[in-house]
């Protein structure tokens, strides 16, 4: 039994309706997606590939704070912005490489990625 599941069970147990807390979980989540959206496009503009130049860095920042670990993506997304923000002031033409290097380095030193678990099984 994972972790995940024995706290569901210990939730019902209790008496919370599991399924419908993960149903308004993954209602909420595709609220807040949906508004993203809508707030991505009255800044970029619309375009079929409104955000194919954000897929890339948002996958690096998962890999660099570690898979299944909320607060390693976080992380990991500051360290991108801050990383490839100095670069562009100071290394205008290196913005896109530093992320893949800095990704490449977190790799190196501990290949799950920052907080993220070894083994972890859902």
């Amino acid at each position: 039994m994972t972790p995940a599941s024995a706290c569901a069970d210990t939730v019902s147990t209790l008496g919370v309706n599991v399924r419908v807390l993960r149903s308004l979980n993954f209602g909420i989540g595709i609220y807040m997606a949906g508004l993203a959206g809508v707030l991505a496009a009255g800044l970029l503009g619309l375009s079929p590939t409104i955000g194919a130049n954000l897929i890339m860095p948002s996958f690096v920042a998962i890999i660099v704070g570690g898979l299944g670990s909320l607060l390693g993506t976080l992380l990991g997304g500051l360290m991108i912005g801050v990383a490839s923000g100095l670069a562009a002031v100071y290394f205008p033409s290196a913005t896109e490489a530093v992320i893949y290097v800095m990704m490449g380095l977190v790799l190196l030193i501990r290949p799950r990625g920052l907080l993220g678990e070894e083994g972890r099984v859902h």
